[in-house]
């Protein structure tokens, strides 16, 4: 149904984990996720569960590909095809060509030229794609991207995936950019800002709603996750931190004040 269409939206979220055992009992222990497995043709896929719905799955990562653990977000496009596409004509590279999953849509995983990876994806028939309101807890909330180039990797992704850019503050870590939906101007889409230290790839992580960051933070530590970056306030929007699984995985624990 076209009418439900929804495009430039982060939809799915997949685990690539060095260990998938030890990553779902500490993410089930954190934020109390369960795991629906579903039969892909003779491997089992466990589903994200969390305030009633699947939002992504785990994935084992072969340690022969040389990658560390990480999550690779999916974003909605009208053609996955002409997404790949115009990723290698804007210097980026396609990790995962265009691909069907059978009765469910066709995704591929693209690259920006600095190294951040997103994979556009396409349902088989549009259904809204995804929850819209308040952020829950468990559940994923926001997306950033630590860029090393940030004016580079907001045209590319920009134009890969109709977004358009906006410098929203300067904070601590310089200025902080939004990626709006075209077709909804009113929706942020994802949020960017300068890789603080500048080395390694620019990368793409979530962030996980949590009633209370610093607890949080605090108990990760003891089921053997890491803390990148201190819980700290964004004035009046709200309190986050930057942290790691104990696979290597990064990513971030939000609490809106709004």
């Amino acid at each position: 149904m076209e009418e439900n269409k929804a495009l430039g939206k982060f939809v799915w979220h997949d685990l690539m984990t060095l260990d998938p055992a030890r990553a779902r009992q500490f993410y089930a222990d954190l934020f109390g996720w369960t795991y629906n497995e579903v039969d892909m043709g003779g491997s089992k896929y466990p589903m994200i569960h969390a305030a009633g719905e699947d939002h992504g799955g785990v994935n084992n990562l072969d340690a022969a590909a040389g990658l560390p653990s990480h999550w690779i977000c999916y974003v909605t496009v009208d053609d996955v095809d002409a997404a790949a596409a115009k990723a290698g004509e804007l210097g980026g590279r396609v990790a995962e060509k265009p691909m069907d999953i059978p009765g469910v849509g066709r995704f591929a995983v693209i690259v920006s030229p600095t190294g951040a990876a997103l994979s556009a994806y396409k349902p088989n028939e549009w259904r809204g794609e995804g929850y819209e309101g308040p952020g829950r807890p468990g559940t994923f909330v926001w997306h950033e991207l630590l860029a090393l180039d940030p004016e580079g990797e907001g045209r590319f992704f920009d134009e890969v995936f109709g977004w358009n850019v906006v410098e929203q503050m300067t904070g601590p870590y310089g200025p902080y950019f939004l990626f709006k939906r075209r077709d909804r101007p009113d929706k942020d889409a994802a949020g960017m800002l300068k890789k603080p230290d500048g080395s390694g790839p620019s990368v793409w992580f979530p962030y996980i709603g949590v009633e209370d960051v610093d607890a949080t933070a605090a108990r990760l530590e003891t089921l053997g996750g890491k803390t990148w970056v201190k819980p700290t306030d964004i004035p009046e929007v709200g309190r986050f931190a930057v942290v790691g699984d104990p696979t290597g995985a990064m990513f971030g624990i939000y609490r809106s004040l709004r």
